[in-house]
């Protein structure tokens, strides 16, 4: 929890004053502080927020505590919590191991991002929605394509209405095999058409990097630098990590990271109208379609939207972006209020227990035990647990340390693994993920070794411990960028390993693996 804005400049005055003045001083600065949010003289933040009690923006403290201790009591698998109500920080919070240092991957938020950038784009006249997909493809585009292909237009990928045999079935199949392709944009172009385009919505990621890419081809940068120069630094935005594809493309649908704070000042910019600071960064009527609720049903055209997840709630309008493993910004324009959370498992009731807390559109009375309850939350909420004894080692572990087995191509995305313990009572896995080679640390203890080489050089770790004299359950966490795997390895006569994986997202459940001693034919 943030320090109330001024509050150093007024605590030597404080020290000495009747409870009484007091308490009569802070009203007022309260009362000032709500005033100068109001949409009569709008706020923009710079490189960071102002903040604020939450009493003071007619939240209850001891609620937004009580929904913070929820999170972790009930193992959500929440990153970070940011709350804001009429420009004012009421509410941040990183989780163990997230400790907010780093940008956190935004999975899908991605897609409303490039949506955003599209509009800008579309202003500038850098693109046009009625434009064909493959003028902007002419060495990657399929020889002969038919007529239906050929009537795909950048407006059909933006609503997701490309006709592509994409996303029709459950899970993202397609986009597994072209995260596998040496080429993404050519093997997503070469995907048979399974509709008339603007006929059909379905939930294609590909056709998501295909509208990221057309970006790249019509501005002559990446979609990032794109993104840096019209719209990420006049927001104030700073570190933003972005994957790219072989081809050097940024994907379009996702793995773009951005830091909580930061992904709040895009629902701040929808929610004054794409206006910051003076001046229209996004058009007006561009937001305007964007967070208006579909008319349709997303089976439907029109039921996606342009992927800002507009929609009718029975107290008022949200809309934001969403994204797998819970990556949540939420805009709640009757309440003047924006809420971002990061993480990496399912926070399905976030939104109501963070909604909950809103008791008034005036002022509340300080709560200075709330507040204080509040802060110790917080403060606890990024402490890593007290590590437990470590038993002493089956005597398989040093027969099997270091030796590879490999996995043949599978949903959880892991290619190989190896278990290493060490001499000096350290130990580590070596996976291989997507063929990226990833040297893991790991506590014996129950408690993290976090280590900077994780995926895009950002934090990863890994506990683990023995269960039998030949089973080894292994927690491998990519924090920042999302996947928390849960492996459970069983070492069988035959020099094979059985092996269960689950994904705390979603990615994976109780996924069923054997993997094969390295060297063996």
């Amino acid at each position: 929890m943030k320090v109330y804005p001024r509050w150093r400049d007024w605590q030597h005055i404080m020290t000495d004053m009747p409870f009484r003045t007091l308490f009569a001083v802070l009203l007022t600065f309260c009362s000032t502080a709500f005033a100068q949010a109001t949409p009569d003289k709008p706020y923009f933040p710079a490189a960071s927020w102002r903040t604020a009690t939450p009493e003071s923006q007619g939240l209850d403290s001891a609620a937004l505590a009580a929904a913070i201790e929820q999170i972790r009591d009930k193992k959500w698998g929440v990153h970070s919590l940011v709350v804001i109500r009429h420009g004012y920080v009421v509410a941040d919070a990183s989780f163990y191991p997230y400790d907010g240092t780093v940008p956190h991957d935004l999975a899908s938020v991605t897609k409303t991002i490039t949506s955003t950038l599209t509009g800008v784009a579309v202003a500038s006249n850098v693109l046009k929605l009625d434009q064909p997909l493959l003028t902007f493809f002419p060495n990657e585009s399929p020889a002969n394509p038919d007529a239906q292909k050929r009537a795909i237009t950048i407006g059909n990928l933006l609503h997701m209405e490309s006709g592509l045999d994409c996303g029709i079935l459950p899970g993202e199949r397609e986009l597994e095999q072209m995260k596998r392709s040496p080429n993404w944009v050519q093997y997503a172009l070469s995907l048979p058409m399974k509709y008339e385009p603007g006929t059909h919505p379905a939930y294609c990621s590909p056709g998501y990097h295909l509208l990221g890419s057309v970006l790249a081809a019509a501005s002559h940068m990446t979609e990032a630098e794109f993104g840096r120069k019209y719209l990420f630094d006049p927001l104030g935005i700073g570190k933003v990590v972005w994957a790219d594809d072989p081809q050097g493309r940024n994907h379009g649908w996702g793995d773009s990271h951005f830091f909580p704070a930061d992904v709040a000042k895009l629902g701040y910019l929808y929610l004054h109208g794409g206006e910051w600071n003076g001046k229209q960064l996004v058009p007006r009527n561009w937001v305007a379609t964007s967070v208006a609720p579909p008319t349709g049903g997303r089976g439907e055209p029109g039921g996606y939207g342009i992927e800002w997840n507009a929609t009718r709630l029975p107290d008022g309008t949200q809309y934001g972006g969403t994204g797998r493993g819970s990556q949540l910004l939420i805009v709640w324009p009757e309440l003047d209020m924006i809420v971002v959370s990061m993480a990496g498992g399912n926070a399905g009731q976030l939104a109501s227990l963070i909604r909950q807390s809103v008791k008034s559109s005036s002022p509340l009375p300080e709560n200075p035990e709330g507040v204080a309850l509040l802060r110790s939350d917080v403060a606890a909420a990024i402490k890593a647990p007290s590590p437990t004894p470590v038993p002493a080692l089956p005597s398989m572990a040093a027969s099997i340390s270091g030796t590879t087995w490999n996995f043949p191509v599978n949903a959880s995305r892991l290619d190989s693994i190896a278990l290493i313990f060490a001499k000096d009572g350290t130990a580590a896995a070596d996976i291989r993920y997507y063929g990226e080679p990833l040297h893991v640390p790991m506590g014996l203890d129950g408690v993290y070794r976090i280590a900077p080489n994780g995926p895009m050089h950002l934090p990863i770790g890994a506990t683990g411990k023995w269960t039998s004299e030949n089973e080894f359950l292994l927690d491998l966490n990519f924090i920042a960028n999302i996947n928390h795997y849960t492996v459970a390895i069983r070492f069988l006569p035959d020099q094979t390993i059985d092996v269960t994986v689950d994904e705390a997202s979603g990615l994976i459940r109780n996924g069923h693996l054997t993997g094969t001693r390295a060297g063996r034919p």
